[in-house]
């Protein structure tokens, strides 16, 4: 899925500082991520770049419940 801004652009990928905020992470919390192989970014040259769909997948696949709490 794509994103399609209020300027009628449509976004595949963003940057690194974009793609923390889309998912409500700090940076360096993406950087874990990354480390861990959760999400991986392409590049475009040394700049990482991250599929928008990437980010939607990411989401799904964490857990809906805080994992140090116990689940109901």
């Amino acid at each position: 899925m794509t994103t399609v801004t209020a300027t009628g652009q449509t976004v595949v990928a963003v940057d690194h500082v974009t793609a923390a905020a889309a998912l409500g992470l700090s940076p360096s919390r993406l950087r874990h991520h990354v480390r861990l192989g959760d999400i991986t970014p392409h590049f475009s040259g040394s700049k990482p770049l991250y599929l928008v769909t990437d980010l939607e997948c990411f989401i799904e696949q964490l857990p809906t419940h805080p994992e140090h709490l116990p689940s109901a």
